[in-house]
């Protein structure tokens, strides 16, 4: 891979997200006539899947859970692997790298079903671990399903999807993903209007995502809409009481308001940050899948060369 994840700088990590990030490249996902299209069957992807571990599903709803669980597959597919030392290294630069808060981290993640312990050393102390089989499948699963979904604005899924479970792709794509996540920690301005008072809830996004889609009447939606919260809380997983208060955290932070019929009235704050949000991780998830291939082909080209 172009760089072993946690060796990399806090500097280098931010630089990395506003250079794949850059107001260009936003603007011009943005002004694509199909971004709507793909952000609003993308919105309804993170909603939980039949298919998927419902377990699994349900823990990976907390942000914390789920950047755990990314950085968690990022090292296990590192030249190093899933370590002590390694998980120092990455969450050093983040604020978190004590010895003792990493050991903590270490034992939380098994305790939650996200990592498992393999080699132990002669003292019997575990000196590696790797992610579940639950948490690999599940996110070896959401990603392809995302690449397909977002085909129409990245040319580069035609060349990944057939690839996907060629050995080192997805290992490749996640490494990027948490060298991606680690800078975003680092790059973002916490003082700007933003999403945090949804995101950093539990299923926070999904019941966003939902939200959006039943709003009806395209991307970003603009409303009156009439939401029914029973039906918003069962296609996100959550409970009517967990549904209603990310409404009124999206109503205090001024991101819709509720007319005197019930019926929801999107702002333009939100229509900013949505678009924002959509745009991003599409970009990110391009960036990725060019990561993961180049990962897996620069040993094949080096040793191409070699042999002429």
């Amino acid at each position: 891979m172009s760089a072993e994840l946690g060796r990399e700088t806090a500097g280098q990590m931010a630089a990395l997200v506003f250079d794949v990030l850059a107001q260009d490249s936003l603007d011009a996902m943005i002004a694509d006539p199909r971004f709507g299209e793909v952000s609003l069957v993308l919105l309804d992807n993170w909603g939980p899947h039949a298919e998927d571990d419902a377990s699994m599903t349900r823990t990976l709803r907390d942000v914390g859970h789920y950047m755990a669980g990314i950085w968690a597959l990022a090292l296990h597919g590192s030249l190093e692997g899933l370590s002590h030392a390694s998980l120092s290294r990455l969450v050093e630069p983040l604020g978190f790298g004590s010895r003792t808060r990493v050991h903590a981290m270490l034992v939380y993640l098994q305790v939650i079903g996200l990592i498992r312990p393999t080699a132990a050393r002669g003292d019997g102390r575990y000196k590696r671990y790797a992610p579940t089989p639950a948490l690999e499948a599940l996110f070896r699963a959401r990603f392809r399903r995302e690449l397909a979904l977002c085909a129409p604005l990245l040319p580069d899924s035609a060349e990944v999807l057939p690839r996907w479970d060629e050995p080192g792709v997805f290992e490749g794509f996640m490494a990027a993903t948490g060298r991606f996540m680690a800078g975003s920690f680092l790059a973002y301005d916490r003082k700007a209007p933003n999403l945090d008072g949804i995101s950093q809830r539990n299923a926070g996004l999904v019941v966003l995502g939902q939200l959006v889609v039943m709003a009806g009447g395209g991307f970003p939606p603009v409303g009156p809409a009439e939401i029914n919260l029973s039906e918003l809380a069962k296609r996100s997983g959550v409970s009517r009481q967990h549904a209603r208060n990310i409404l009124k955290v999206g109503e205090q932070a001024d991101f819709w308001r509720t007319g005197a019929d019930g019926r929801l009235t999107f702002t333009e704050a939100f229509d900013l940050q949505i678009r924002v949000l959509m745009a991003s991780y599409v970009l990110h998830l391009g960036w990725c899948g060019r990561e993961a291939l180049a990962a897996v082909d620069a040993p094949q080209v080096r040793k191409a060369s070699g042999a002429r």
